[in-house]
């Protein structure tokens, strides 16, 4: 129990520390980028709060829905950087890219299984993570978009898979897996700051 509190404390840090940084920035910019990942942020962070401090019979619940929202809002920053990077005769409608949270609507009807709705959850972090990749891959290749994009997402991958691998426990793996996580949160929310990717809401 002991480490999963230091778990969640190291997530709450990196959270409040991401959101700090990344609000002047997006108050003084018109970025639908950022404004997703704020939302995103403050998912994750007040479900980790709820998670030490709130009542133990709907901790379960209130993670798994702060994860699936957050991670939703994050697939929805990453069609805004798709639509962007496309030219202007070519974008799709901006409120496109609210589509990956109607996926909160099924989610939401889904029978209490907390099985099927971990399974959701791991494909739809496979699923940002991959897009990820590709998106800032090919950017960085195409555009020398700085390596701290990169690097923020393969954090975030490592993240994902070490859970599985198993190797150091459990709980050490739970550990791990959520220190790499806030190292990409950290790098991520520094590569927005200093390398800006877009800067219009159009």
């Amino acid at each position: 129990m002991e480490i999963l509190d230091v778990k969640h404390g190291i997530e709450i840090i990196a959270a409040l520390l991401c959101f700090i940084v990344l609000l002047p920035s997006s108050l003084k910019v018109r970025n639908l980028t950022k404004v997703y990942l704020l939302g995103s942020i403050c998912c994750f962070f007040t479900s980790k709060i709820y998670v030490l401090i709130g009542p133990s019979y709907l901790v379960r619940d209130v993670e798994t829905w702060g994860n699936f929202v957050s991670i939703s809002l994050v697939l929805s920053a990453l069609f805004v950087i798709i639509r962007d990077s496309k030219p202007m005769f070519a974008r799709f409608p901006i409120y496109l890219t609210l589509l990956p949270l109607s996926g909160i609507i099924f989610f939401a009807v889904i029978p209490t299984s907390y099985a099927i709705k971990d399974i959701l959850e791991i494909i739809m972090q496979a699923g940002a993570i991959l897009v990820a990749l590709l998106i800032f891959g090919v950017n960085t290749y195409l555009f020398k978009w700085k390596w701290t994009f990169i690097g923020s997402i393969l954090a975030f991958l490592c993240a994902f898979v070490i859970p599985f691998i198993n190797v150091y426990g459990p709980m050490n793996g739970l550990l791990l897996g959520s220190i790499l996580l806030s190292l990409g949160m950290i790098l991520l929310t520094f590569s927005l700051i200093k390398y800006p990717i877009n800067t219009e809401i159009t």
